[in-house]
């Protein structure tokens, strides 16, 4: 059973007069896995990678390492490497000095600095790169330098700040897959900040979505894709069709005019509800085999699908990302199953909503 590295306790951090950055923030980081802080720019995310570097304390509250308090631990005392946005490398030294510069400030012995050094490079798959000077490294290489001297200090946590973001998108894509194949051969617990939710989905074994210095969702990108708590997380991860709706009583929903059978529950009867359909949940269909009608308005071509985009008789604007085509003022139907159908209750907590889900689960198990 994975153990807790990391924890935060009720932190706020406010810098001297400026709006709170973060929020009465909780939450628990397991060793071994791989963590993305998911959000917009200015949300927090940053400054939660500060606070567990020791770059900056928390205003109040308490954050733990290994179940040791490290409010006042300084960043050269933790267990934390970083590697940043621009690499942080420094240009006048080629790539053997870049990695071992931690550890000959450690005062280490060359044998030992030459056997740890050859060691990352190898692990970054950068070996024969020792004399190359930075300044002739491409983007993909310079990031691997950069994670190379992380690892070399053999920490428990290494911390990601947005590393990906200036690198071409075939780059990214490639250093998506090497990422996190280095993580599961190292086994150290990684942390990254990013503001694409593509790469959080791709990358994390857990993801935190934040927003306004409060997180909004954590679980897995499973989780979080088909069970968005509110409509922050639901529009911010992947495209949605949210749409206004009732509900009228457990697994029955209504919405666009129509009532559906749904597989939600535990909310009040005829509750105000939003449900989220995933436009790749919607099979197109004759208008008259369809459970919704829409008029197309307009269509895309994105290479894997048709992004089509239509008006139902409510007025309401929906996405379809489909195979088939369609053309701009035709009426098509839309099906879709009553699994597809998520619903999120007006201003649920986290906490509740994970026990909504959890009652499913037990109903489930009792065969109902």
């Amino acid at each position: 059973m994975a153990s807790t590295i990391i924890q935060f306790k009720n932190v706020t951090k406010q810098y001297g007069q400026d709006p709170v950055v973060l929020d009465n923030v909780s939450f628990e980081i397991e060793k071994g896995k791989f963590y993305t802080l998911l959000g917009p720019s200015g949300c927090g995310k940053t400054t939660i990678l500060r606070l567990i570097a020791g770059f900056t304390e928390p205003t109040s509250g308490e954050i733990f390492f290994n179940g040791k308090k490290v409010n006042d631990i300084p960043a050269n005392k933790r267990q934390v490497n970083t590697v940043f946005q621009d690499y942080a490398l420094f240009p006048h030294l080629n790539v053997y000095e870049n990695v071992a510069f931690g550890l000959r400030i450690k005062k280490m012995k060359k044998s030992e600095i030459d056997k740890k050094v050859k060691e990352a490079l190898s692990f970054v798959n950068l070996n024969g790169y020792e004399d190359r000077d930075i300044q002739d490294m491409s983007g993909g290489q310079k990031q691997r330098v950069a994670i190379a001297r992380a690892i070399v200090n053999e920490p428990e946590v290494i911390l990601l700040d947005e590393p990906l973001s200036a690198l071409d998108l075939k780059l990214r894509y490639q250093m998506q897959y090497e990422l996190r194949e280095l993580q599961r051969r190292l086994g150290i617990t990684f942390i990254f900040v990013t503001h694409d939710q593509e790469e959080a989905l791709a990358m994390s074994d857990e993801i935190f979505v934040i927003n306004k210095g409060k997180i909004q969702q954590s679980g897995t990108p499973n989780d979080i894709y088909d069970e968005p708590i509110n409509r922050f997380v639901a529009d911010f991860i992947g495209e949605s069709n949210i749409i206004q709706g009732t509900m009228i009583e457990d697994y029955v929903v209504e919405f666009a005019g129509k009532r559906f059978a749904c597989v939600d529950k535990g909310m009040e009867r005829n509750e105000p509800i939003e449900v989220v359909l995933r436009p790749e949940d919607l099979e197109i269909t004759s208008p008259d085999q369809g459970l919704i009608q829409i008029k197309v308005i307009s269509q895309l071509f994105r290479g894997v699908h048709y992004e089509i985009l239509g008006v139902d008789e409510q007025g309401n604007e929906w996405m379809v990302h489909s195979t088939k085509k369609a053309q701009v003022g035709m009426e098509i139907g839309l099906r879709f199953e009553p699994e597809a159908i998520h619903v999120m209750r007006f201003n649920e907590s986290e906490e509740e909503f994970d026990k909504r889900l959890e009652s499913y689960t037990e109903d489930e198990s009792d065969g109902k």
